[in-house]
């Protein structure tokens, strides 16, 4: 039986609210062969630009009403080959506390041999029949990944220069220290600590010099 003219096409409308979805965070989408593309700008302090793209795949079986969304999330590319090892050692310490469920993210980190780059992927079924509901989790899935993206990009980058890769833990820390100086009265006190051991160092009592006169 042929389908009404004004019969929902759910995976029509799928679409249609995933590029609204996309463009309200990403500020635009693009699609190319069922597959919608945002590119999300200046992410981290390395401000670097992340390629978020989506496509509806088939499901694990064929009568099960449900299609699968692919999120894959572009990190970073053209990784350098003597980075390589300690990358991978990051990325493996990585999904272990995600799939441990010690760092609240989805998916897992892979690194793309041929094109020598970092993505994210996260696979997530969606029941096509029901897909009204569906909407909840995949605006929740998106609205962490770009609350994420900017510690994610910083975090690879930061593993590549990073001799004998580096922990999200060890990285968290780092961030902690850093957000610590954002307080200009924390500046100031770093600075005087700073200057304190300089002076140790050079035998000199920081706390007991005494200003110079002036002339």
């Amino acid at each position: 039986m042929a389908k009404k003219a004004n019969e929902a096409n759910p995976v029509k409308e799928l679409s249609k609210t995933l590029q609204e979805m996309m463009t309200e965070l990403f500020g635009g989408v693009e699609e190319e062969g069922g597959v919608l593309r945002s590119v999300a700008e200046h992410m981290g302090v390395v401000n670097a630009d992340v390629m978020v793209e989506v496509a509806l795949e088939g499901g694990i079986r064929e009568e099960a009403p449900y299609g699968v969304l692919h999120f894959h999330t572009t990190l970073a590319e053209n990784i350098p080959e003597e980075a390589l090892a300690d990358l991978l050692i990051s990325l493996n310490g990585l999904n272990h506390v995600i799939n441990a469920g010690a760092y609240p993210a989805f998916g897992s980190f892979v690194y793309y041999d041929p094109l020598a780059q970092v993505y994210l992927s996260y696979r997530m079924p969606v029941n096509l029949n029901q897909i009204e509901a569906e909407y909840d989790n995949i605006r929740y899935y998106l609205g962490v990944l770009y609350d994420q993206l900017d510690l994610l990009v910083d975090f690879i980058m930061f593993s590549i220069t990073n001799p004998g890769g580096m922990t999200i833990g060890d990285y968290m820390e780092y961030l902690d220290e850093v957000s610590d100086l954002d307080d200009l009265e924390e500046r100031f006190r770093a600075l005087e600590d700073s200057i304190r051991e300089t002076a140790e160092n050079l035998g000199i009592d920081y706390d007991n010099v005494e200003p110079e006169e002036e002339v």
